[in-house]
């Protein structure tokens, strides 16, 4: 992301949240770089915080595309504050015939995908650390390749889907 690309984070929520996302990234790599360890006095605290803000908002970035599905294709009975996965794909497959998008959601959801796998990430942190030896996690590695994975997700559905541009 540019600096070029900032007026549009007030009107595109998808920019912000990746923006967002590649901000968190950065700030645990440099943390990193710093410390040398993530594990280490200094740096554990900073770590876990942008670990679990940087889950936080890949979450956020996928509710936001779920919104602007629900948004441009005019779906109509899901209440905003009941947004789930599961009821848009529900209403995309009855209502809309959007049947090749839901599919596409659903696979992302599917268990052990990369939406599935963020969103148990999440669950685990609320009761134990990512950093810790039972998460056995690289954790920028895996979130530089969770990013990639979300950033190709949303583009690929907004190409396959020109309404949601």
């Amino acid at each position: 992301m540019t600096h070029s690309d900032l007026p549009f984070l007030q009107s595109d929520r998808l920019i912000y949240k990746l923006y967002a996302c590649e901000e968190h990234l950065k700030n645990l790599k440099n943390i990193q770089l710093k410390h040398g360890d993530l594990l280490s006095k200094d740096s554990r605290v900073s770590a876990e915080m942008e670990i679990d803000s940087l889950v936080s908002q890949m979450i956020g970035t996928f509710d936001s595309l779920l919104f602007r599905i629900i948004d441009k294709c005019q779906l109509s009975g899901i209440p905003i504050d009941r947004i789930e996965i599961e009821k848009v794909m529900s209403v995309l497959s009855a209502e809309s015939k959007r049947i090749e998008l839901a599919k596409e959601l659903e696979e992302a959801n599917k268990e052990g995908n990369w939406y599935w796998m963020i969103k148990h990430l999440r669950n685990y942190s609320l009761h134990g650390s990512l950093l810790s030896e039972e998460a056995s996690l690289d954790v920028i590695q895996y979130f530089d390749q969770a990013l990639v994975q979300l950033k190709e997700f949303i583009n690929d559905i907004k190409m396959k889907e020109p309404v949601l541009q």
